[in-house]
């Protein structure tokens, strides 16, 4: 483009820019244009917050009136967009003009006192995106919107705008040389017969030196947009003036700006980079290859060579991405965390008001179970583990003491399970959900990917620079370690702090730092022998230190039994989803519970004097029964803390100013159901004569059989089979309206067992089991109620059984 045609290009878009500014209202319903112009009233706000940005919505150049304007709105857009790095002074030089025009007294004096050359127009809302991999020459000055993760930020730093230089030679000063992202002196002193090119002294307090602030933000691809078998991709992002400490590591955010050429010179490399610069010099002058022009040859002097230039991103407009996720489909989603006011329309706020209030079959409240399912759709059960992650990402309130000691209210869980039990799945989906959370794996973390790490930055001057950890990252989120048990001790004593205090401590390097890591942690363990041990306690199943087990503040045990009910259930859940992916859709959308939760975590819930009670209570009972203190997983004061973060993240969740009775007394029960699965042994049947076998082959051979004692044991997941077995026939024999006697019951289930019976011996071991846990099911349990005693005391089997009506068939996992 020739200089003319460039002039006149600036020219006519400064003024049709103008024209816009002066002109534009934003349409109503009816289609009418009525009320004040829009910018006009967005720069007075500007001046009078001291602002010197006005951002524009390209949206709105779209929705431009024609007849109030002498230009096409489609071609301003089309030159702004293509032609953006060679119009921005002209777009900038526009908003002085603007304000020049306001017939504002106060506005104007505001105006009077601020630096004209650093009001600047930043566009946002561009119809497209564009990938960091996508950023090519070709898009050079083009204006775009580009979308990932910031990975790194530097401190804010000066930069020289307008400089006034000195002749050291003659004393004359020299004014006005614009820098642009590099330092530029003059070219000749024009002083006459001076002839200075190269010894000048920068004046830095002239009044005519104008500076500015910048930041370097590096940005990396998100996730779900690195191709196969690819590296993620980083941009170096250059913001100024008030777009400067607009974003920080972790955060998922959308940059809107420019591609430039920023150049490699001397004065902004390195040391390191300046002595290879100097050597590649010398050797130009030694070396006849480089003497005769020749090319690089080799891959080993491959880019050593007169590449001197590097790409960078000057960024205009930071805004945070909440469609990160959903990009690239249908569905949309919604930052649940973000600090942004939330509004929601008189319907939503009525529907979720409603769901709140929601009541089962059994009348009563269950918004936490109706939630819980749309938590990983795609697994099928774990209600309560559900019901725990649920509660993780509405979280409790955070508190300060009077010594300004701050207390977490972010509950951290802990999946103890067998494989192909979903857990990986459940962090994935956690990780997908929430915009600031980061999936991790233990055999690959160490102390310092998990933490911060100290690292020099090439192109600060080899300055000593915080590299940010997973933790770091999730600040404000969630952090899915999986295969946790996997990390070296040395690496997993380095998140004591984190877990609890929920900070990082550094001290290396000459750096004395205290970072935030208010994440929190979601952990996936596989036990210590591949499948989970039910004879064995929660520390002995897997390997974990003491000091780590206390910080979760839930355990789950997932385990694969073998029952044919449930198998069947799943494998149809898992067979809809491949085939109608819209029929195995929860009730409640992503979408919706991503704003039910973000307006949850808006309520501060005060804890009532009657909860208070209770909870005193709650914890002097869990301190009390030794079943919830074996092994190294004991209740300390850390469980109490995490039952009063439960109870706040249940209230959350109905919507509650207050922490009442039944808040507290379904936190209890979560807490109990995930302690017992953690701390679950062999279930006791009690105290019984030698086995009927044993007994009845010493009478034959004429032994005088002495009465011994044995105490009866059997594994958890088969007492579950079991049970559940007869609770199902009791069930279907009551909806049938037919009575069930023990001795009828004990032979139905003997029928269906027998197949796989190969021995006499086994028949009556089985039979004698099947009684052991009819009775515990009766006396202990409650799970099954006895209609009509047996006439004959001798003969209990003749005794009338019926499922209890307000006991669900799998209760007996909360036993």
């Amino acid at each position: 483009m020739d200089p003319h045609t460039r002039s006149h290009l600036v020219q006519r878009v400064q003024r049709y820019f103008l024209e816009f500014l002066e002109t534009f209202r934003l349409p109503g319903e009816d289609g009418e244009r009525e009320g004040d112009v829009y910018y006009i009233s967005q720069a007075k706000a500007m001046v009078k917050e001291n602002k010197k940005t006005l951002y524009i919505k390209m949206g709105h150049l779209e929705q431009a009136d024609r007849d109030a304007v002498s230009f096409e709105p489609q071609d301003l857009i089309a030159v702004i967009t293509s032609r953006y790095m060679v119009v921005r002074d002209a777009l900038n030089a526009a908003l002085p003009q603007l304000l020049s025009k306001l017939d504002d007294p106060e506005v104007q004096a505001e105006v009077q006192k601020m630096d004209e050359l650093k009001f600047t127009v930043a566009f946002h809302d561009l119809a497209t995106y564009s990938g960091i991999r996508d950023l090519r020459t070709e898009k050079l000055g083009r204006l775009v919107t580009i979308c990932g993760t910031v990975t790194r930020t530097t401190d804010i730093k000066p930069e020289l705008l307008v400089a006034t230089w000195k002749c050291n030679e003659c004393r004359r000063e020299i004014t006005g040389i614009a820098q642009e992202f590099k330092v530029t002196t003059p070219t000749k002193c024009p002083t006459k017969h001076c002839g200075n090119t190269s010894n000048w002294k920068l004046l830095a307090e002239s009044r005519s030196t104008r500076w500015g602030d910048w930041q370097r933000v590096r940005l990396q691809e998100n996730e779900n947009e690195v191709p196969a078998g690819s590296m993620p991709q980083t941009m170096d992002i250059i913001v100024r003036d008030e777009s400067t400490e607009r974003c920080k590591a972790g955060d998922k955010v959308q940059i809107t700006g420019s591609l430039i050429v920023v150049p490699d010179v001397p004065t902004l490399m390195s040391p390191l980079e300046l002595k290879a610069t100097v050597r590649r010099s010398l050797n130009s002058r030694s070396d006849p290859s480089y003497a005769a022009g020749e090319g690089i040859r080799g891959l080993k002097a491959l880019a050593n060579r007169d590449l001197t230039y590097k790409l960078a991103f000057y960024g205009t407009h930071i805004d945070e991405d909440s469609d990160w996720a959903s990009r690239g489909s249908e569905e949309k989603s919604e930052n649940i965390r973000s600090e942004e006011k939330m509004y929601l329309s008189p319907v939503d706020k009525e529907r979720f008001e409603q769901l709140a209030e929601h009541v089962g079959g059994g009348g009563k409240r269950d918004c936490l179970d109706l939630l819980a399912r749309a938590v990983a759709p795609s697994i099928n059960g774990y209600l309560e583990v559900k019901k725990g992650i649920l509660l993780m990402l509405v979280g409790g309130s955070k508190k300060s003491t009077m010594e300004g000691i701050q207390l977490r209210g972010d509950i951290n869980v802990c999946l103890l399970g067998d494989p192909a039990t979903g857990k990986s799945e459940m962090l994935r989906w956690v990780s997908k959900f929430l915009p600031r959370a980061v999936f991790t794996s233990g055999k690959s973390s160490t102390a310092a990917g998990l933490t911060a790490s100290v690292v020099k930055d090439a192109d600060l001057d080899n300055e000593r620079l915080i590299e940010p950890g997973a933790l770091m990252l999730a600040d404000n989120g969630v952090c899915c370690i999986d295969e946790f048990e996997l990390m070296d001790v040395k690496d997993m004593v380095a998140i004591h702090e984190a877990m609890e205090q929920q900070t990082i401590t550094l001290s290396k390097a000459g750096i004395q730092a205290t970072l935030n890591a208010r994440a929190c942690i979601l952990a996936s363990v596989l036990p210590k022998n591949t499948y989970y041990q039910a004879t064995l306690p929660l520390h002995k199943n897997c390997e974990l230190s003491p000091p780590i087990m206390s910080r979760f503040d839930l355990f789950f045990v997932l385990q694969d039994i073998r029952d044919e009910t449930q198998d069947q259930t799943v494998a149809k859940h898992i067979i809809t989803l491949h085939q109608r992916k819209e029929e195995a859709a929860p009730t409640v959308s992503q979408l919706d519970l991503q704003r039910y939760i973000r307006l949850a975590r808006t309520y501060k819930p005060k804890i009532s004097p009657e909860a208070h009670a209770l909870l005193i209570k709650c914890y002097k009972k869990l301190r009390e029964d030794r079943s919830y203190t074996r092994g190294s997983a004991g209740v300390t004061v850390r469980q109490l803390e995490s039952l009063i973060r439960l109870s706040e993240a249940i209230a959350r969740v109905y919507l509650s100013e207050w922490v009442r009775q039944e808040h507290v007394k379904e936190a209890f029960e979560l807490q109990i159901s995930s302690l017992r699965q953690a701390e679950r042994e062999s279930i006791d049947l009690g105290t019984d004569d030698v086995a009927p076998s044993n007994k009845r082959g010493r009478e034959e051979e004429g032994e005088a059989a002495p009465q011994r004692h044995k105490r009866v044991r059997i594994t958890h997941p088969e007492y579950m089979r079991m049970g559940q077995m007869l609770l199902r026939h009791l069930a279907e024999k009551d909806a049938a309206g037919t009575k069930m006697t023990e001795g009828d019951l004990i032979t139905w289930y003997m029928e269906r067992v027998e197949p796989d019976l190969v021995t006499e011996e086994q028949l009556f071991q089985q039979q004698h089991l099947v009684q052991l846990v009819v009775s515990r099911m009766i006396d202990k349990d409650r799970v099954i109620l006895v209609t009509q005693p047996s006439k004959d005391p001798l003969a209990p089997e003749s005794r009338v059984l019926q499922k209890h009506p307000n006991v669900p068939v799998d209760s007996l996992d909360r036993m």
